[in-house]
Parts: C-alpha cells; structure tokens; sequence
C-alpha cells in the first residue's frame, strides 16, 4: 500500500506557500480525501501537482513524443504555421510542463514536495526547479534505517553535485554509469527519470542487481499512482496507470488479440454489474466483437437499454456526457482496489450529485489505496467522515491555506454541508451584491453611440 501523507507547495501556480497535511495520524494516512474551495481557490492546480509529479517520471517519453511532433512537421509539403507547432509541442516538452507551472512574475524557485507512505515507511520525495530542475532528493528507507538515497542539486557555479546512499548502486561501476547519464541529463529530466528510462531499456534482472530494491518501489508506487485533471482547456490531461491489468485499459472500444477475450468478458461481467444497479433504465451491458486479419478482433459496448416501453439496442457512444463520464470513472476508481492511490479533477463535473453519492459512498470501505477528489458536491459532506473534507481557503491577500475541516468545531451530530454553505469552515464564494446598473449603462452607452 502506498498513500500520501502530505503535499507542500511553494510558489507553484497559485499557491504561495501551501500545506495538505493528509495524515490521518502520526503513523497513518487517510485512504479518501475530498478538496473543497470556491471557484479559482486552486483545486485543479493542486491536482496538476501530482500530475507533475508524474510527468517528470515520464519526461523521456514526452521527449520522444516531442521528436516525432517536430519530425512529421518539418517533413510536410505544406509550411505548418510556428504558433501551432509550438502549442503542439509545449504540451510535451517537459521542460514547457514544469515553467507552466512556476507562480506568475517569482523570482525564486519552485518548491514541490510529497511525503508519502510505502511498506510501512514514510519517505520524502523533493524537486526545486525554476526554468529547469535545480534539486532533486528522496528521503526514504534505505536498508536499515531511513535517510536520503540521493541528494542531487545545481551549485552556484552550474556544476552538479550528486550525493547516493551507500546502498543505492550493487557496485561503484554502476554509479559511475548514473553518474555519466546525469551530467547529460540531469536538470531537464529528474534522477527518477534517468532511472525510469534505464528500466525501459536495459534487462530486468540487470536492474534488479544493480539500483536499491527501495528505490525501484518507490519509482514502481510513482507509476501507478492516476491523475484526472479535466478543469483546464490548456492543460486537459489523464494519467492512467495499467492497474487493474485484469481489466481492458479502453472500456468503450479498442482492438485486442484472439487470446485477450476472456479479458474481454471479464471486463463486460463489471461493467454489467455496475449499470444495471446504477440505473434502472441499462438492462444489459456487452461487447460486440469483429474479427480482423492476424487474430485480432475489434471490440464496441453496447447497452440493452429500455426507451419508452421497449428494450432498445444502441451504442455506448449514444450514451449521455454523464453516462459516459462515469465510465471513465469506473477504470480509474478500479484500481483503488488495487492500493494504487488515485487523483481525480472535479469528479462531479455533469455528473447527477446523488450517484455519484452512491458511487463513493460504496466504495469508500472498499478502498486499499488512496482517493483523492475536487469537488463542488456539497451533498458528500453530509455523510463524509470529517476527517475527509479538506478545504482551500484564500484570504484578501491572495495567501491560501489548506485545512481539514475537523480543524474547526466539529460535532458528531453537526451538519457539515450546512456549516460549510453557510462559510463557518471558509473556501465559499461571497459576493456583496452585484450592481448591474453601471453594466447595464455601459451596454445602453455602447449602443447609442
């Protein structure tokens, strides 16, 4: 099992200095954590921070990804517009990624640090970048006791200093091979990174014999740790791990190998026990399947649905936003059982409140990893453990706080959806009145003239 136990932040987006203590107490983390705050209080932004997070570990991919963008468009005919071609690009550029997500006209370095929990060892993991990465560490279990496995920073004079645990590298032969990686790329990609691209490439049983069995569990919990942030228009985005692997990874259609089908099934027999008992109206679920060349077959979900009077038989794809939404819910939650920790961006968004109610309300107990939403569901709090609800609060000088809400005067028999509404744990909007006279005067102005 693997949890956070807290999220620091400095100088990152909007956030100035910012806490998420998600300890449950001095040796436990809390399994669902539900973010509170009113409309641009930061929510999304502390979600893209665990999207960061993973990101750099997959930094040489986006690079890969960045090569093949610019490879096909220099080999077009047409000229392809430059604006274009680098909004296509400062989605994948790591280093694009990691400026997007400095604080606005700051001068000091961007702070981002995450305590976690893994195999009953609590561990630190620390990157400080401005425009590339200037500090890298990981405080963790090292064999014995804990203590740092690296310390990695740029001195004043650009050179690199890299300390390792004594235990980290098999021998000094493999040292001296991270060591020459780092100076060619360290500060655009992460050490998690360099190691993450050496798994990728080299024999597993090499890697196993030669980096810390720690360090590989803490890059392994990284991976399988889902981001669903969908709040911004520029930075859309969903990081999915492969948990569970005894599920199909695209629920709605795909193409998969002759000898994948009992996956198929499988994956069918849990998407019919969720919809037929989440609505009443999805009397069957399943996949239709076409053979292909090669032994392959594609696959598409339908629904037995019944539309006025009569059982009709129609597309997943003609499925509302909403229904649709919630199977993409489904996959990622799907892993909590698993004890992978999952981050979801306005879990809510064009969802009704009482299902998705229903959705968390039982799966809570259910969960062995970690859950952690942004919502503006008020309705969750009325059933919520208290020690679930965490609310952004911003006062008039833009300075933000992160508090659980058991950090007020929390009774049992209180109702904490009617104490939140009402502003008594912060992180509601509050608007004086809006005089639309001066507005209304400015429209009649614009039109006379």
């Amino acid at each position: 099992m693997h949890l956070f136990t807290y999220v620091h932040l400095k100088n990152f987006l909007s956030f100035g200095n910012i806490t998420f203590n998600l300890k449950k107490n001095s040796n436990c983390s809390k399994n669902f954590i539900a973010v509170y705050g009113e409309n641009g209080s930061g929510k999304s932004n502390f979600v893209r921070s665990i999207e960061l997070l993973r990101r750099t570990l997959t930094s040489f991919d986006l690079l890969r990804r960045a090569d093949k963008v610019t490879e096909f468009l220099e080999s077009e005919d047409d000229v392809f517009p430059e604006e274009l071609k680098q909004i296509l690009l400062s989605e994948i550029d790591i280093i694009n990624v990691i400026s997007s997500c400095r604080t606005i006209d700051c001068q000091e370095a961007t702070v981002v640090e995450y305590g976690f929990l893994l195999n009953g060892h609590e561990g630190i993991y620390r990157i400080e970048f401005t425009d590339r990465i200037s500090r890298e560490s990981l405080y963790y279990f090292t064999g014995k006791q804990r203590g740092y496995l690296f310390d990695i920073e740029n001195d004043t004079d650009e050179t690199i200093k890299a300390k390792f645990n004594g235990n980290l590298f098999a021998n000094d032969r493999v040292k001296q091979e991270f060591n020459a990686e780092i100076k060619k790329y360290w500060g655009r990609h992460t050490f998690l990174a360099i190691v993450m691209q050496q798994i990728q490439e080299k024999n597993i049983g090499y890697i196993n014999e030669s980096i810390s069995e720690y360090l590989l569990a803490v890059i392994n919990m990284l991976t399988n740790i889902s981001v669903i942030n969908k709040s911004s228009n520029r930075h859309n985005s969903g990081i999915i791990t492969s948990k569970p692997d005894n599920i199909l990874s695209d629920l709605r259609h795909g193409r998969i190998n002759k000898n994948q089908i009992p996956l198929l099934h499988k994956t069918e027999r849990v998407l019919r026990d969720f919809f037929t008992q989440a609505y009443a109206d999805i009397k069957d679920i399943m996949y239709e399947i076409n053979d292909m060349a090669n032994d392959n077959v594609r696959y598409q979900l339908y629904v037995d649905k019944m539309i006025a009077g009569k059982i009709r038989h129609i597309s997943f794809e003609n499925e509302s936003s909403g229904t649709q939404q919630i199977l993409e819910i489904i996959r990622t939650l799907l892993g909590l059982f698993c004890g992978v920790t999952v981050v979801y961006d306005e879990i809510d968004n064009g969802i009704h409140d009482i299902l998705l109610n229903q959705i968390l309300d039982s799966i809570v107990d259910e969960i062995t990893g970690q859950l952690i939403i942004t919502t503006h569901n008020t309705m969750l709090l009325e059933k919520m453990d208290p020690h679930s609800a965490y609310v952004i609060q911003v006062d008039h000088l833009g300075n933000k706080e992160a508090h659980c809400i058991t950090d007020y005067s929390v009774q049992s028999n209180n109702n904490n959806r009617i104490k939140y509404i009402k502003g008594l744990f912060g992180g509601t909007p509050y608007i004086d009145g809006i005089d639309y006279s001066t507005i209304i005067n400015e429209i009649e102005k614009e039109e006379a003239e």
